[in-house]
C-alpha cells in the first residue's frame, strides 16, 4: 500500500502546488543621430491563459551604450591648441507606467594640436597638428529597474504593449582649451546609441484548492484498493 499512496501523492502534488517561472523579452532601439525618428519597441503582454496563470510581478530593466570614432586635424597656420574629443548621448524611454531617461558624456584625454604643418585643407589626423582619438565610447550602463502596474501588462489572451525610445541629443565634437583655432577638421565615424529594454514577467500556476487535491488523492487510494481486491 505504501508504494501506491506515494505514487498518488506525487501525481497530485505535481498538479496541486504552484510552479513559478519567468518570461523575459529584450529589444533594442538603435540611433546614429539625434535627427532619427522615435523607435517603437513592441512586446507581448502576459497571457494569463484564461486565469490559469497568475502574474506575480512585472520588472522593466533599461540599459544604454554609445560611442563613435573621432579624428581631428588643425588647419590653422598660427594657433595651436590643447584639445580633447567628446561625445554626449541623451535619450528617453516611455512605456506603460514607465518613464526612463539617461545622459552620458565621455571625454578623451587632452592632446596638443600644433599649428598646421602644411597639409592645409587635406585631412590628416597625424601629429603634430592632428590626432586619432580612436573609439570614444561607453559600455552598457543600467538606467533603471522599474516595477510598473501589473494590470497594464496582463491580458486574457495574446496582446502587445509598446515602448517608445526617443533620442534627444547625440554630440560628437572637440573641446578646445583657450582660444580655438580658426580652421580645423573633425572626422566622425560610426556614431551610435543603443537603448535596451527588457521586460520580465514573474508568474506562477493557479494553486489547486486543497479540497480538489484531497479528492484526487482519495481517488488514487480507491483505485489502489480496487486493484488489491481484484
Amino acid at each position: 500500500m505504501r508504494g501506491g499512496i506515494s505514487a498518488a501523492l506525487l501525481a497530485v502534488l505535481a498538479i496541486a502546488l504552484p510552479a513559478s517561472a519567468d518570461i523575459t523579452q529584450t529589444q533594442t532601439a538603435t540611433f546614429d543621430s539625434d535627427l532619427n525618428n522615435d523607435v517603437i519597441l513592441t512586446f507581448n503582454t502576459f497571457d494569463n491563459l484564461g486565469g490559469t496563470l497568475v502574474l506575480n510581478n512585472v520588472r522593466v530593466d533599461i540599459r544604454h551604450e554609445g560611442g563613435c570614432i573621432l579624428r581631428a586635424d588643425n588647419d590653422d597656420d598660427f594657433k595651436s591648441s590643447n584639445t580633447n574629443g567628446r561625445i554626449i548621448r541623451s535619450w528617453t524611454v516611455t512605456g506603460p507606467d514607465v518613464f526612463a531617461f539617461g545622459t552620458e558624456t565621455v571625454n578623451t584625454n587632452v592632446v596638443f594640436l600644433d599649428v598646421d604643418n602644411g597639409d592645409d585643407g587635406v585631412f590628416d589626423p597625424t601629429a603634430p597638428d592632428g590626432t586619432d582619438f580612436g573609439s570614444v565610447a561607453y559600455a552598457y550602463e543600467a538606467a533603471g529597474s522599474f516595477l510598473p502596474n501589473e494590470a497594464a501588462y496582463e491580458t486574457n489572451g495574446p496582446g502587445t504593449i509598446d515602448f517608445t525610445a526617443d533620442v534627444l541629443l547625440m554630440v560628437n565634437d572637440l573641446q578646445f582649451q583657450g582660444t580655438p583655432p580658426d580652421q580645423w577638421q573633425l572626422e566622425v565615424q560610426d556614431p551610435y546609441l543603443h537603448v535596451e529594454v527588457t521586460v520580465v514577467y514573474e508568474y506562477s500556476l493557479v494553486p489547486v484548492p486543497a479540497a480538489a487535491w484531497l479528492g484526487a488523492l482519495g481517488l488514487g487510494v480507491a483505485g489502489w484498493i480496487r486493484r488489491r481486491v481484484a
